[in-house]
């Protein structure tokens, strides 16, 4: 969703083992495990690399992803193979 946060995202939501807090820099694992947040392309993700899950949050939320180039989105996207891909509806 371009310009706006993922369907289901809503304030203080729980999706899957996130708990998606008041923004998405807020987000967290729900189990309380270190989570990372990474950019592919103008989308943001969340990952927990413990649980092997991820959540999309948004896209162009914030500006960082404009300061990165293909080889980071494609690290990242390697980052996250084999992991579950959590629905935030």
């Amino acid at each position: 969703m371009a310009n706006g946060s993922a369907p289901g995202t809503e304030r203080g939501t729980a999706a899957g083992n996130f708990d998606l807090g008041e923004c998405f820099c807020d987000a967290k694992c729900r189990y309380g495990h270190e989570t990372r947040f990474f950019n592919i392309g103008r989308g943001h993700y969340l990952a927990c690399d413990v649980c092997r899950t991820f959540l999309f949050v948004g896209s162009n939320l914030v500006s960082c992803w404009r300061q990165e180039n293909e080889d980071v989105w494609e690290a990242n996207s390697r980052s996250i193979e084999g992991y579950e891909e959590v629905d935030a509806s």
